[in-house]
């Protein structure tokens, strides 16, 4: 199903239901929601004298960062469609027959084989999140101060979102043979993720107390 085909009360009846989507695909949609919001802080701050102000080259610069997070939103819409579909390889290996050795050992690999698909997408989306928090990051300071609570709610979003997508990473790679690299990765993504909302957290708040 094309949930961009759907429209927004289409959407929403299926979330409320047993219907698809589920976690990881509304994880990608408040991530690129969190992209949006955070462009248009950008959108009204380009205007501005402040920014009118800046050399040629950091505003070529930081305009190239909202070019990547507008390319990322086209992605993260690409995720929401591969969420529904990573875990389907796992179901369709559940359902092959098991009555020889020869079928039990097929089926056995093909069930890992799925649990390794749905643990990459969701950690592949996680890692996309994560290339966006730092771009976040980057045009924070630049923002006006009348926009950037538009900024610091694309933050929280994008964290949310993060640690929500992870959650399924995290279930699904208990079926793996050896979860190592993952697990890794995701305490990686973690910890980098507070690090990237405390900075931002403390260039908004600044701005916010000079409102």
């Amino acid at each position: 199903m094309m949930f961009m085909d759907q429209t927004l009360e289409e959407f929403i009846k299926n979330v409320n239901s047993k219907e698809l989507p589920g976690g990881g695909s509304i994880s990608a949609l408040t991530a690129l929601l969190g992209v949006g919001i955070g462009n248009m802080s950008f959108y009204l701050t380009e205007d501005k004298k402040s920014f009118k102000a800046l050399d040629e080259k950091t505003q070529q610069e930081i305009r190239s960062y909202v070019d990547r997070l507008t390319e990322i939103i086209e992605e993260l819409k690409g995720k929401m469609v591969e969420d529904t579909k990573s875990f389907d390889s796992v179901l369709q290996a559940y359902k092959l027959p098991k009555e020889t050795d020869e079928e039990k050992a097929y089926r056995k690999k093909m069930i890992a084989d799925g649990y390794i698909i749905a643990t990459e997408s969701p950690m592949s989306s996680a890692r996309i999140m994560m290339e966006a928090m730092e771009l976040v990051k980057q045009i924070a300071k630049y923002i006006d101060k009348y926009a950037i609570t538009d900024l610091l709610a694309s933050a929280y979003l994008l964290h949310s979102s993060m640690k929500s997508v992870m959650l399924n990473a995290k279930i699904n790679m208990k079926q793996l043979g050896d979860s190592t690299k993952v697990s890794e990765e995701i305490t990686t993504l973690e910890d980098k993720s507070e690090v990237l909302l405390r900075e931002i957290e403390e260039v908004s708040y600044k701005k916010i107390g000079e409102v």
